[in-house]
């Protein structure tokens, strides 16, 4: 699985088709089926995971498939 070493990870499914990754994490404030708000806090930045240091792994797919996240971050 490509995901095992992304430690405390959170997936967010998108009503688009897109899903979000957000891996590494030293909390998860979401729990599977919960829905999401715009701005809400899904889980504390860690250390978890194939990771030396502190991070956040943020991730687009469409399908099985990443996607630039630079298209869909305006003004980034």
């Amino acid at each position: 699985n490509e995901l095992k070493g992304y430690g405390n990870l959170v997936l967010v499914r998108h009503a688009n088709g897109f899903v979000t990754a957000y891996a590494h994490a030293s909390e998860l404030m979401v729990k599977r089926g919960d829905t999401i708000k715009r701005g809400q806090v899904i889980a504390k930045s860690g250390q978890t995971g194939n990771v030396t240091s502190p991070q956040l792994h943020f991730e687009i797919r469409k399908g099985a498939s990443p996607v630039d996240p630079m298209q869909h971050l305006p003004g980034a």
